[in-house]
């Protein structure tokens, strides 16, 4: 039976700094390697989000990236390796483990549900009921749930014209900002973001980065898997390459241009030192 993520009895290095801030690692995988039957998804991955860091997951079709970012969700379990999670090295059976670790994604498909509302859909899963006897009668406490909706999304620079619409009437940047402060609302600890750019105009793939560096801002890591080499460049501290379901590559943004990236995820450096 799954109890919930496995994990250390105290965290090392998790405290509360003087300044409020937490240092160290939001979210990581080390030396991990993935099977399926006869294919081998990864042989050796590894990745580090620190708080407050921005870490670009590239890669070439193929190179593994989707496993690895199902295995920081914890839908995959890996079969070597280590994950950890603040600070602390956890075993994680589900996607609501993470979420009780305070780690939470933005899919590439948004999952929204687009009948709801902006507010339903942020509390999609984590209802608030009234404390008092209309509660044990399963009564929304939507005064509240408002309330706290409009305060994440303006904490995040999102303004949108009403809240109480249904999703499906929003364009498609503001479905994909509810997207973001969904997570980042449901957050502690890192965020994961998968194509958040995908699809999406210039001006509203700009707003996505934005929001990036907001949510780095309040202290939390983001892992995003990108296909757009240049704005993701742009706004990362670090860039992590798969090729062939290893890590061939962890380097400052700063450091790597777009035709290197892409050079080392076709995996023309390897071919040439081997």
């Amino acid at each position: 039976m799954n109890t919930g993520p496995e994990r250390a009895s105290s965290p090392p290095g998790d405290e509360a700094q003087p300044n409020g801030a937490r240092t160290g690692v939001a979210i990581a995988a080390e030396h991990v390697s993935k099977r399926f039957g006869h294919v081998e998804a990864l042989r050796d991955a590894s990745i580090k989000a620190d708080y407050g860091e921005i870490v670009a997951l590239f890669g070439d079709n193929g190179a593994g990236k989707s496993t690895f970012l199902r295995i920081l969700q914890g839908i995959h379990r890996p079969d070597k390796g280590q994950v950890t999670v603040a600070n602390e090295p956890v075993t994680m059976h589900s996607v609501r483990d993470a979420q009780q670790l305070g780690v939470d994604t933005v899919y590439q498909d948004l999952a929204l549900a687009p009948d709801l509302s902006v507010i339903d859909n942020m509390f999609l899963g984590h209802e608030v009921y009234h404390k008092s006897p209309l509660g044990a009668l399963g009564v929304l406490d939507r005064r509240t749930m408002a309330e706290r909706t409009d305060a994440a999304l303006r904490e995040l620079g999102i303004n949108l014209p009403s809240l109480n619409v249904p999703v499906r009437d929003l364009s498609g940047g503001q479905r994909q900002a509810v997207a973001v402060g969904r997570a980042v609302m449901w957050s502690r600890t890192a965020v994961l973001m998968d194509e958040p750019t995908a699809a999406r105009g210039a001006r509203q793939s700009e707003l996505v980065c934005d929001m990036m560096r907001t949510v780095a801002g309040r202290g939390l890591g983001v892992v995003v898997v990108s296909h757009d080499l240049p704005r993701i460049l742009a706004v990362a501290d670090r860039v992590v390459i798969l090729w062939r379901g290893a890590t061939a590559l962890d380097a400052p943004a700063r450091d790597l241009t777009v035709p290197e990236a892409v050079a080392i995820m076709v995996g023309y450096k390897q071919e040439s030192a081997a």
